[in-house]
């Protein structure tokens, strides 16, 4: 199924292929925790895994369902060894509250949902640094509408925002291989 900030972002990416993946999303569901927002479910079904600039999406075609997943638990277990000895005012997990990584800006920034009461379409980003020094900063909107903010040059978090000043920009889409 298209979305229209999907296919913005295909454009942007100068991508128009898909990834002829299907994904069991109550399996994945099931086995993650937690729900997936609708615009991530778009974006996993329209591009493979792969690199936007210094961007990384999470992909479960990456590894396999249960390697994604341990994925995201294994950056969990690092942020909330370095949450615990800071102070750090947010868990990392899958449950109502926690923050759960999404992506990665360079392995230095993690691109995190927080897994608030709302539904999972409402949830916010919040980007913050792997060492966990500088303040997080929060995007309103959902992940594809971030990259699609990056993609269009605007600096929506400025904590990441010399993503849009890298030379070669706008992004392009590369696979991961």
């Amino acid at each position: 199924m298209a979305s229209p900030t999907t296919d913005r972002l295909a454009v942007l990416l100068d991508w128009d292929a898909s990834t002829e993946m299907e994904v069991d999303w109550p399996a994945l569901t099931e086995a993650a925790g937690h729900p997936f927002p609708e615009d991530y479910r778009r974006f996993v079904e329209r591009f493979p895994h792969g690199l936007i600039g210094v961007l990384k999406v999470l992909h479960p075609s990456c590894w396999g369902v249960a390697d994604f997943l341990q994925y995201a638990r294994n950056w969990h277990d690092v942020m909330n060894e370095k949450a615990d000895e800071g102070g750090f005012p947010y868990h990392f997990g899958t449950s109502p509250g926690d923050l759960r990584v999404w992506g990665t800006v360079n392995l230095d920034y993690l691109l995190c949902w927080h897994l608030d009461d709302v539904r999972p379409d409402r949830w916010p980003t919040v980007v913050c640094d792997t060492a966990l020094t500088d303040p997080l900063e929060r995007y309103a909107g959902t992940a594809t509408e971030l990259l699609v903010d990056l993609a269009e040059l605007r600096n929506p978090v400025p904590l990441i925002g010399y993503v849009t000043e890298i030379e070669g920009a706008p992004f392009r889409f590369s696979r991961d291989e």
